[in-house]
């Protein structure tokens, strides 16, 4: 599906022959640097506004590492311009906070779905509507797999995608009575915009603190980080694009 406003990208500044059809993207470009290691011949397509961008292959199929920041405004520019570059797939590998007691710190949650506060980015793009946002059910299915075959410690749940960061303490409480197992910036965003402009999404996020228990993740953190993004990359290259 071609994007209705494929006029130009500001930010991304790669050439759609650059980008490949299938993206794991993270807020973190260290995060992407560090990834790297991942790809065969992998080579950076973007350096431009810090969104480090790079393709390579993984078992022999193009993929892209794409840096999307930290909230929905700055993830939302990434994900329309990756769209309009012809991504037909994108799939987030993020870390996140807990609301949920057994979402202990090292466990990787699969995102079925988010929800959010009405207004902000969501607002922009979908009024007051109330826009279920969830992933696509198929790379639900092919992340799972991918994380039960790499024997990683993980759980379905729903998130909170929040625009505030330093303030989430004041709504945890009222969040987690809803059910919301996790607490992270950019799902619902993608979720909603994959729904409008026709790519697949799913999403994976790496618990680093649990705030029912008040524990942190300090530990291992970059290898796990490691190996959810190699979930992300096994999903991805088996998921029909």
């Amino acid at each position: 599906m071609k994007h209705p406003l494929s006029k130009k990208v500001y930010h991304i500044l790669a050439k759609p022959e650059d980008i490949a059809p299938r993206i794991v993207a993270m807020g973190d470009p260290g995060r992407v640097e560090k990834a790297t290691c991942l790809l065969e011949e992998p080579r950076v397509v973007n350096r431009h506004r810090g969104y480090l961008v790079v393709t390579g292959k993984y078992e022999d199929t193009p993929v892209t590492l794409a840096t999307h920041g930290i909230g929905a405004p700055s993830a939302a520019i990434v994900f329309e311009e990756l769209a309009m570059l012809g991504a037909k797939l994108i799939i987030r590998a993020g870390t996140c906070g807990a609301l949920d007691p057994n979402a202990e710190v090292g466990t990787i949650v699969l995102i079925e779905a988010a929800a959010y506060e009405r207004g902000g980015t969501m607002g922009m793009y979908f009024g007051d509507t109330s826009f279920p946002a969830s992933a696509t059910p198929e790379v639900v299915e092919a992340l799972e797999d991918s994380l039960k075959s790499m024997r990683l410690r993980y759980m379905r749940g729903v998130t909170l995608s929040h625009d505030a960061f330093h303030k989430v303490e004041e709504n945890a409480e009222r969040w987690a009575k809803m059910g919301v197992t996790i607490l992270e910036m950019e799902a619902a965003i993608l979720y909603g915009l994959g729904r409008l402009r026709g790519f697949k999404t799913g999403g994976l996020a790496l618990v680093v603190d649990n705030m029912v228990h008040g524990t942190e993740l300090e530990e291992g953190r970059e290898e796990l980080e490691l190996k959810m993004v190699e979930a992300a990359l096994r999903a991805a290259v088996r998921t029909e694009v």
